[in-house]
């Protein structure tokens, strides 16, 4: 089963990278480009650690909670937690989710979606308008539940840029992801660290579009169901170590059935139908 080391901590790495690769928001909307062979070499090790990108082409559908755990730093103390009840699927070329959840304050209710064509959201039963925040938010997070779960081979995708910034202080190996025109939601810029000893990366970071924060995170709790390997936790941690975040990822089901309904009607709910 492969694994993924807790990193050890490199506090000045943001600015090594902006160094390296000069100013993220240039890099960042850079069209396709060919990838670094040792960029490709790195990622494609990663793939086949898992199973190779067959494995993902089994994978049609998808469903599981993820619960999302949030700490205070200095005490390592869990402030409070809340489960996202998630249905994934692949239809047509099309990647289809659905997102059932509590706000933080535990009501109200809200039920998002993308059937392919348009991404929606609901409020304890009634469609959200457009600018309304849970509908402005419904693409983004339908498509980041499917990315994270789709790890690593969305970096496979036709548009996604990989390149090898040499090594860090540390010896380990950094490959910066970035996303041509028309890829993506936003134009986020990710980088994964290898350290020689392991297929996979020992930690990722990533800058979203417009924002200065860096964000790190490393993978623990290994799983496999129908031979689809997945991270049981993903633990964010701030730049002296400190957990801030875990996303814990449980009741997976690898590909269930799956109905039309369930991307495009809010009351079709997979999880009231077959818990």
């Amino acid at each position: 089963m492969p694994r993924c080391r807790r990193p050890r901590l490199l506090v000045p790495f943001a600015a090594a990278l902006l160094l390296a690769t000069g100013p993220i928001e240039g890099g960042a909307q850079e069209a396709s480009v060919e990838d670094d062979p040792r960029a490709r070499a790195l990622v494609d090790g990663w793939i086949e650690a898992l199973g190779g990108m067959d494995t993902f082409h089994r994978f049609r559908s998808a469903r599981f909670t993820l619960t999302t755990e949030l700490y205070d730093p200095a005490t390592g103390r869990l402030r409070r937690a809340r489960p996202r009840y998630v249905t994934l699927a692949k239809v047509d070329g099309e990647e289809l989710a659905r997102i059932e959840r509590w706000t933080w304050s535990g009501e109200p209710f809200v039920v998002q979606g993308f059937d392919g064509e348009e991404a929606w959201a609901y409020v304890d039963g009634e469609r959200a308008p457009s600018d309304h925040k849970e509908a402005e938010e419904a693409i983004y997070v339908c498509r980041d539940v499917f990315y994270w779960f789709s790890l690593p081979y969305k970096l496979d995708d036709p548009g996604v840029n990989l390149h090898y910034d040499g090594t860090d202080e540390s010896g380990r190996e950094v490959v910066r992801v970035t996303f041509g025109e028309g890829v993506g939601e936003h134009q986020d810029v990710w980088w994964y660290l290898f350290d020689g000893e392991e297929s996979l990366p020992v930690q990722v970071r990533y800058q979203e579009e417009g924002s200065d924060n860096l964000n790190r995170l490393y993978w623990e709790d290994f799983r496999t169901v129908d031979g689809y390997v997945y991270p049981g936790k993903r633990i964010h941690i701030d730049e002296r170590d400190r957990v801030t975040k875990i996303l814990r990822m449980g009741d997976v089901r690898l590909n269930p059935e799956v109905r039309s309904a369930y991307f495009n009607d809010p009351d079709a709910s997979p999880w009231a139908r077959d818990p």
